[in-house]
Formats: C-alpha cells, sequence, structure tokens
C-alpha cells in the first residue's frame, strides 16, 4: 500500500508518488550543507521534463485527430458567407433602386470631377484643375513654406530644464 492516497486510484497513486520522488526533490551533484557557496540544492529532472513534453505533444495529436474530421464535415457545407444562401433584400422602403448603378454614377462624377476644370467659387475666383495637371506643377514648382505660427515652442537643448509648465504645476514631493 503506498503512503500516497489518491482517491483510491491506483494508477494515479503511482503517478503522484513517482512526481514527488523524481521531479520535487532531486538533489543537486556535489551538493553538501557545509559548503559556503550558495546554489540550488535541486535540479531540474530531465526525464519528467521529457515525458511532460511528449505527454503534451501526445494530447495534442489526440485534440487533431479528434477535430479533423468535424473541419471536414462542414468544409461542404454551404454558409452565408460563401453565398450558399440567398441574399435577402431588405425590407421596404428601399433608398436605392439600383445600388450598382448609383456607385457608377457616384464614380463618373468624381472621375469628372478629378479629371476637368471647374469653378470652386466664383465670388473668390477659385477654380478646380485636373489633378494630374496639379501634380506636375507641385512637382515642378514645389510646396511654398508655411509662415511660423504664434505658438511658442521651448528647445530641448542639453541642460535646459524648462517645459513649458513652469509655474503652472507644483512638482510632486520625494
Amino acid at each position: 500500500m503506498s503512503r500516497y492516497k489518491c482517491s483510491g486510484r491506483p494508477l494515479l497513486d503511482r503517478f503522484a508518488a513517482f512526481f514527488r520522488r523524481s521531479v520535487l526533490t532531486r538533489p543537486a551533484p556535489n551538493a553538501s550543507e557545509s559548503s559556503p557557496a550558495r546554489f540550488e540544492a535541486t535540479d531540474v529532472n530531465a526525464t519528467a521534463v521529457l515525458l511532460a513534453g511528449i505527454a503534451i505533444l501526445l494530447v495534442l495529436w489526440l485534440v487533431v485527430v479528434t477535430v479533423y474530421p468535424l473541419f471536414l464535415h462542414f468544409r461542404g457545407a454551404p454558409s452565408a458567407i460563401s453565398g450558399g444562401m440567398p441574399a435577402a433584400r431588405p425590407p421596404q422602403p428601399q433608398l436605392q433602386a439600383n445600388p450598382r448603378f448609383d456607385l457608377e454614377q457616384f464614380r463618373a462624377r468624381e472621375d469628372a470631377e478629378l479629371t476637368s476644370y471647374h469653378w470652386v467659387d466664383r465670388k473668390h475666383r477659385l477654380i478646380s484643375i485636373p489633378i494630374d495637371q496639379a501634380i506636375d506643377i507641385l512637382a515642378h514648382e514645389g510646396i511654398a513654406p508655411i509662415k511660423p505660427s504664434s505658438f511658442h515652442y521651448y528647445s530641448p537643448r542639453a541642460g535646459s530644464l524648462k517645459t513649458g509648465f513652469e509655474g503652472k504645476v507644483e512638482p510632486k514631493p520625494r
């Protein structure tokens, strides 16, 4: 009779005893109590680690073998995403009678705006030019520099303690 008893199951009792014997307390080689050097007194049991790794791989293999037939079963089933079910039209009122035609018209309007001259604001004499011509002008002339704003920037000089929060925030006591 084993001194490690787990609910009357002998296989589980033997495994628990093996685990306690081999994994938890295995003395390191040349470990002595009188040694002045401080080190771990026990080593990891390589056999137990290897057996645990093999057990994990076996369980993983068992899960794959069990679940793979389900994937094969559901692979042939029709789904709503793949078009197996007919798409239901939404209830009335439909705001677009022909969405495809509306999209084509919208894209044609956008293309016409991008490829032709037209007034943006006649009062301020602002016009739009074709996008290809605008790209060529920007490539040739460049972009005009931006005027500096009134925002005051504190430069991060070496040794500078100015942060912009002077007098606004109380420092935390240490």
